[in-house]
């Protein structure tokens, strides 16, 4: 019996799963490395109430800061993903660059059949993204 809880609690683990970075992140990180920073808000956004937010586009430029800083973009992980309600979740990633990371976080939320992201906040510092608990869980 007590193999088959440890079993269980093995295959439960989001450790031995992943974490689901989800199609918006998949989508945006493959059209930064295809076609550069200007291509990743526009993807991370599509479909959702920010596609086309003069605001939201503006966060391009500070990627494209942050990409003349630490060098090229090579792609992302994935730290924390929190489901909130049967429709909303948060994940928190890393987008990696050549020579530092950059913290962020999304909010998704599941619309029909896909998700979109509603709200976005990437930082160089750790702690203006990441909460506490996501560090040290």
């Amino acid at each position: 019996m007590r193999h088959l809880i440890a079993l269980l609690l093995l295959i439960s683990s989001p450790a031995v799963f992943g974490s689901n970075a989800g199609e918006p992140l998949e989508r945006a990180s493959k059209a930064y490395l295809a076609t550069g920073a200007d291509a990743f808000i526009p993807a991370l956004v599509e479909g959702s109430a920010l596609e086309g937010q003069e605001g939201i586009l503006a966060q391009v430029a500070i990627l494209q800061q942050v990409e003349g800083v630490y060098g090229a973009y090579e792609g992302f992980d994935v730290i924390y993903e929190k489901n909130l309600t049967s429709r909303v979740r948060l994940v928190y990633y890393v987008m990696n660059y050549e020579k530092s990371p950059l913290f962020g976080v999304a909010t998704y939320y599941q619309r029909n059949d896909k998700e979109i992201v509603t709200n976005l906040n990437f930082n160089t510092q750790m702690w203006n993204v990441l909460p506490g608990d996501v560090v040290f869980n």
